[in-house]
């Protein structure tokens, strides 16, 4: 099916467009922490909630395209659902772009399906995006960071370095060798970052990419109603 998005692609000479992205495929990457033992903690911290651990290191999931959305809002299934932020790479009229979004994911249903569970809810991502060339020799120094917002109070969720995470070449390299070339529409959200005090569920979720080197950030905040009303449940 067809999913088309607006970008606002920022460059380092202060110039900003506005295109469209057509979405043809969404990929998911997980257990992607550099450090095995930060890594360890977060399969453990899935463990403690009955997610089985992966039989790959790092894995990753394929997703429906239309389940790319950079709105303010999503619905979900239940309460039981978490995001977490992440890099994002897009291919786009010949060029790599890089942005920040959150995975969400329904932690229920994770116990018995991680690709289902990924499937179920929506991931977001901000509208604005850099050219991955202007950032791709200081990557590893972008910051990251995500809060929650549970019963009305925000709190610190996430912070870290993207450095912390498997870089680009990798999952370039990677996604080369499973789909014969990259094209354009492709997607790959990269996996996230530990989190402060655990994994928890919220009605809203803020996160934002920082870059240290050309002085800018992007930022992007949504709430999650979830779906009432219905007879049956999963």
């Amino acid at each position: 099916m067809k999913n088309a998005i607006d970008l606002r692609i920022h460059r380092k000479d202060g110039k900003t467009e506005q295109s469209r992205f057509e979405v043809k495929r969404l990929f998911n990457a997980g257990w992607a922490g550099r450090n095995r033992a930060a890594l360890q903690h977060h399969i453990d911290e899935l463990a403690a909630v009955g997610v089985p651990a992966p039989k790959h290191v790092p894995t990753l999931f394929a997703l429906g395209n239309f389940l790319l959305t950079t709105s303010d809002s999503i619905q979900v299934h239940g309460e039981d659902t978490s995001g977490e932020v992440e890099y994002v790479l897009l291919w786009h009229k010949g060029e790599i772009l890089v942005g920040v979004g959150s995975d969400q994911t329904d932690r229920r249903l994770e116990k018995h399906s991680l690709p289902k569970a990924k499937n179920l809810c929506l991931n977001v991502m901000a509208a604005d995006v850099w050219p991955y060339d202007e950032v791709k020799e200081h990557f590893d120094d972008l910051q990251m960071e995500c809060t929650v917002t549970r019963e009305g109070k925000e709190s610190l969720y996430q912070r870290d370095a993207v450095g912390s995470l498997i870089g680009p070449e990798y999952w370039i390299s990677d996604l080369e060798k499973r789909l014969g070339g990259l094209e354009d529409g492709l997607v790959l959200f990269s996996g996230t970052i530990g989190t402060v005090a655990g994994l928890v569920s919220g009605e809203a979720y803020s996160f934002r990419m920082e870059d240290p080197v050309l002085k800018r950030s992007i930022e992007h905040r949504y709430a999650c109603e979830v779906l009432t009303g219905a007879i049956e449940d999963y």
